[in-house]
C-alpha cells in the first residue's frame, strides 16, 4: 500500500471502536435514567424541595450526557454538570433519599473517571446547548428515562440466566432509546422511531419466563405509552 493512504481496514475498526464507545457511554445515560426514575418515584409520594431541585439537575446531567453523545457538543461540557448534581445530592439532608446515594457517588466517580482520562475536564467549561422546546420532546425524554430504566432492571434480572429472547429484548431497547436520543439530541426524523418501536412490539409478544413479569409489565405499559404519542404526531 502506497504510504500515507487510507486503508478501508482501518476506517472498519475505527468505526467498531467507535461504535463500541458509543453504547459504553450510552451506559452513563441508562445509569442516569435510573437516578432520575429513582428521584421522581420519590417525589411522587413526597413533597420535598431539595430533592424536586436534585430532580432538575438530575435531567440537566442527562441532556448534557445526550447532547455530547447524540449530538455535536464537546464532552467537556459534563463535568460542570457532574460536579453541581454529586455535590448536591451529597448535600442533601433528606434521609429516605440515602438509598440512591451511593448509586449516585457511584456513577458519578466512573464518569468522572473517564472525563479524567480523556482529558476532558475542565471547571469551568461552558458551551450552549439548546433542546428544541416542546411536550413532544418533553415526552420523548420520559421514554428515554423508562426505556433505559428498563434496559437495566432486565440486565439485573438476567445476570445467572441471560436467555436468547431477553438478549433480543435488550437489543430492541438498546435500538429504541437511541433513535429516540437521535431524534431529540441530533433533530433526526421520526421515521426511525416507528420503525424501531415496531421491532419493540414485536418482541413484547414472545413469552418470557415468570421472572421478568414485573419488569415486562412495566415495558408494556411503555409500548402502550409511546404507541399514543406516535399515533398523535
Amino acid at each position: 500500500m502506497v504510504k500515507g493512504s487510507i486503508n478501508p481496514d482501518d476506517n472498519h475498526q475505527n468505526n467498531k471502536s467507535d461504535i463500541k464507545l458509543k453504547s459504553t457511554r450510552r451506559l452513563y445515560m441508562y445509569y442516569q435514567s435510573n437516578v432520575i426514575i429513582g428521584l421522581y418515584s420519590y417525589l411522587q409520594e413526597n413533597n420535598d424541595k431539595d430533592i424536586e431541585a436534585l430532580f432538575s439537575n438530575a435531567i440537566d446531567l442527562f441532556n448534557a450526557l445526550g447532547s455530547w453523545i447524540y449530538g455535536v457538543t464537546s464532552p467537556k461540557i459534563i463535568y460542570p454538570v457532574l460536579q453541581v448534581f454529586v455535590k448536591k445530592a451529597n448535600n442533601s439532608s433528606t434521609e429516605s433519599f440515602s438509598h440512591l446515594l451511593d448509586y449516585i457517588n457511584w456513577l458519578g466517580n466512573n464518569l468522572y473517571k473517564d472525563l479524567e482520562d480523556n482529558q476532558w475536564i475542565e471547571l469551568h467549561y461552558y458551551e450552549s446547548f439548546t433542546l428544541r422546546k416542546s411536550n413532544d420532546i418533553t415526552t420523548g425524554l420520559f421514554f428515554m428515562w423508562r426505556l433505559g430504566w428498563l434496559n437495566l432492571s432486565i440486565k439485573d434480572i438476567s445476570k445467572e440466566n441471560p436467555v436468547p429472547n431477553i438478549l433480543q429484548l435488550l437489543k430492541t431497547l438498546d435500538e429504541l432509546f437511541d433513535v429516540f436520543g437521535r431524534w431529540i439530541f441530533n433533530q433526526e426524523e421520526l421515521t426511525n422511531i416507528t420503525l424501531n418501536f415496531q421491532e419493540f412490539e414485536k418482541i413484547l409478544k414472545v413469552e418470557f419466563e415468570y421472572e421478568y413479569d414485573e419488569v415486562l409489565e412495566e415495558a408494556n405499559k411503555t409500548r402502550n405509552n409511546i404507541a399514543k404519542f406516535l399515533q398523535k404526531l
